[in-house]
């Protein structure tokens, strides 16, 4: 679909380090579908990188709602309240991203999914990758 292209493009520009056409092409994937978790999820990783904490916020929360289960969108969260100063929102949002790492890492292979409903590269908690 196009919010998926949309998406897609935007997640390279993010991982190339391009924040203004990363964030354009994650704002277009919302415009498609939006409540398209992941793409809230890249849109708060750059806003987090462009120093935009409140606006971060904004999508971090929607990425969590549309998406519960997420870990990312918990551990992204967390990250937007610890710039922000917000340190027991933080802590609540960590937590609930370990009770999700620590659920996933022991959960058999057979019982993962093998694919995902949208389709599209997830977004992912890598430390060589900002946000």
């Amino acid at each position: 679909s196009n919010a998926n292209a949309a998406y897609e493009l935007g997640e390279l520009h993010r991982r190339a380090r391009q924040m203004d056409e990363a964030q354009r092409y994650f704002e277009q994937a919302l415009e498609y579908y939006p409540n398209f978790a992941e793409a809230h999820l890249g849109l708060a990783a750059v806003l987090l990188e462009k120093k935009q904490a409140e606006q971060a916020l904004v999508h971090a929360k929607k990425a969590v709602a549309a998406d519960p289960g997420n870990e990312v969108g918990w551990y992204r969260l967390s990250k937007v309240e610890r710039l922000l100063g917000n340190s027991t929102e933080e802590q609540k949002a960590m937590t609930e991203f370990q009770r999700l790492h620590s659920r996933k890492t022991n959960e058999p292979e057979s019982d993962r999914k093998l694919f995902s409903p949208e389709e599209v590269t997830k977004q992912e908690v890598d430390p060589n990758i900002p946000n």
